[in-house]
């Protein structure tokens, strides 16, 4: 994992901008320039920790291309046995080495044959071109700005801010504010936008043009369960396989939950020589250590965990705010910033298990739209629920609505945030930007909920947090293979019998967690919000107030 950054700008300002960014790579800066171009990249040593790995990147095998890059190729000894047979020769053990050599035998073909979170860019001295690319899933980073005939990229917000002070996109602001996301493809500043996931561009005199490499499209099988299972098992654990691959010590997260308890499971399967750590606010609702305690002895391995003063927030509010860069949803993402800071004195790699929850149907939205449809489902939850199942049922009736009625209740349910918008002199951002959020398909909302509401932020968050205590993260389920997958089973597989995540409760049930399988609460790393805005001195309504709270750091921080 590392930083990079570049554009048609002097050195002196790209490195500037680079210098924003070191703890997302301490370990080496390097830097390129000539007449046209100029790179600067940090560097995270976690394979081939040689400095012949170091980059920028250059290669006698194509000297015409210089390469910064973001990320890991994780099947890249797959990819460099093939490019061996073809003759294609190898100096280093790294694979930056084997993504430009990729990208030098197949163009842009070579992202197909891709399984890794990253972000790259290849400069091409011939034609003066930029070559930019994004992984299937936007794991990794990657944003830029265009003014006239030159661009600007870079790995994070911050480093654009260093050299220019770009106004704030109030609209963004309001629809974070209002909605608790944005538009995926932009930022709360003008001009500054994020380069899309699955997708790659080349800029060359002075214009770029950006396609799309990968398409998702759901295609339900017919599986049987015990094939399913076995194909599941069979596609996380050879995920994981790929994303052990290190040269530096690596740490597993775990919060006790159904995803990260199957991959601690499957670790534990493979040999994997990693540590096991969780979080739990002491005596607090969201406190998950009995869980996690259960896990360790179902694993028989010991799991470090932390338990820390809430009174910390104090003191990291204006850091958590800074190493976002943008508003974010809640303090949801806070133990796991803490845990990064943890872990970062005794790995550099840390696996986790977001993701699941979206591919597999595990919130209430997503349960909601299925108990809709399913009567029969519907009386299962209920008997296992109670009433909460009856909250869940609700979303789903409203996602199944006319338009029309549905554009009434969400003025209805935003009256007072529309209120304090406008006391904040914001503007109001268009309701039927929700109509989006609230589709009435069970499949179509798992979709939206991947590529667009939900995951792409949520990764966004586990990339800065760990990225500001110079961690790599890894998340094994967005393997696209996963990914795919998941989104060819039917609907019963996904939930069953009262249950969401069926197949994975199944599935961990069969590794020796039985009671963490079908455990019936939902908490994840949580956090007592109200309590947190109280240690702040800010008022607490709702989630509104908290990303007001975070709006006003991150403006009064510029």
């Amino acid at each position: 994992m590392c930083s990079i950054c570049g554009g048609n700008y002097p050195l002196a300002e790209i490195k500037r901008a680079s210098g924003t960014m070191i703890h997302r790579g301490p370990d080496f800066s390097g830097d390129y320039e000539d007449s046209y171009i100029a790179l600067a990249h940090n560097r995270l040593k976690i394979l081939d920790l040689k400095t012949a790995s170091n980059q920028p990147f250059t290669s006698p095998f194509c000297p015409h291309l210089v390469l910064v890059f973001n990320g890991e190729i994780y099947n890249y000894l797959e990819i460099k046995e093939e490019l061996k047979k073809q003759g294609i020769p190898f100096v280093t053990q790294s694979d930056t080495e084997v993504l430009l050599h990729s990208f030098a035998h197949l163009g842009e073909r070579c992202l197909q044959k891709f399984n890794g979170d990253f972000a790259f860019v290849i400069y091409d001295k011939r034609d003066k071109s930029l070559f930019l690319a994004r992984d299937r899933l936007g794991n990794k980073p990657l944003f830029y700005a265009l003014e006239k005939d030159k661009i600007l990229f870079a790995s994070e917000i911050k480093a654009f801010l260093k050299l220019k002070d770009y106004p704030l996109n109030l609209e963004e602001v309001s629809k974070w504010l209002l909605f608790g996301n944005g538009d995926l493809n932009k930022s709360i500043y003008e001009g500054i936008y994020s380069f899309p996931a699955a997708h790659y561009g080349i800029f060359k005199e002075g214009k770029l043009q950006i396609k799309k490499y990968w398409n998702l499209e759901i295609k339900p099988a017919k599986y049987a369960l015990s094939e399913s299972l076995e194909e599941l098992q069979s596609l996380l654990l050879n995920a994981l396989k790929i994303r052990l691959r290190a040269d530096v010590p690596l740490a597993l997260l775990v919060s006790g939950g159904i995803d990260s308890s199957l991959l601690a499971h499957l670790a534990v399967k493979l040999g994997g020589d990693v540590r096991l750590f969780g979080v739990s606010f002491k005596g607090l609702e969201g406190d998950e250590s009995r869980f996690i305690r259960q896990l360790q002895r179902d694993l028989n391995q010991e799991i470090s965990l932390i338990t820390p003063d809430i009174e910390e927030i104090k003191r990291d509010f204006k850091a958590l705010v800074y190493t976002q860069d943008e508003i974010f949803r809640s303090f949801s993402l806070y133990p796991q910033f803490l845990l990064f800071r943890v872990i970062a004195d005794s790995c550099k790699v840390a696996l986790g298990g977001q993701g699941a929850d979206e591919l597999f149907g595990g919130y209430y939205h997503h349960i909601g739209r299925f108990l809709y449809h399913s009567p029969k489902e519907f009386e299962n939850r209920i008997r296992i629920y109670g009433n909460e199942a009856f909250r869940e049922y609700n979303f789903g009736l409203k996602c199944a609505l006319r338009d029309t009625l549905k554009m009434k209740l969400f003025r209805e349910d935003n009256k007072q945030n529309i209120k304090k918008l406008q006391r904040l002199d914001l503007p109001i951002p268009p309701l039927e930007t929700l109509l989006e959020r609230f589709l009435p398909d069970f499949n179509q909302g798992l979709l939206a909920d991947t590529f667009v509401f939900n995951l792409p932020h949520l990764l966004r968050y586990e990339d800065r947090n760990a990225m500001a205590h110079s961690v790599e993260n890894r998340t094994p389920f967005t393997d696209f293979r996963v990914v795919e997958f998941a989104f060819s089973l039917q609907d019963s597989l996904k939930f069953q019998k009262g249950f969401s995540k069926y197949l994975l409760r199944l599935l961990l049930e069969s590794l020796g967690s039985k009671s963490l399988a079908w455990r019936k609460d939902k908490i994840g790393f949580g956090v007592p919000e109200k309590k947190f805005m109280d240690i702040l001195g800010f008022a607490y309504q709702s989630l509104f107030d908290v990303r007001v709270a975070i709006f006003e750091a991150l403006r009064s921080g510029r």
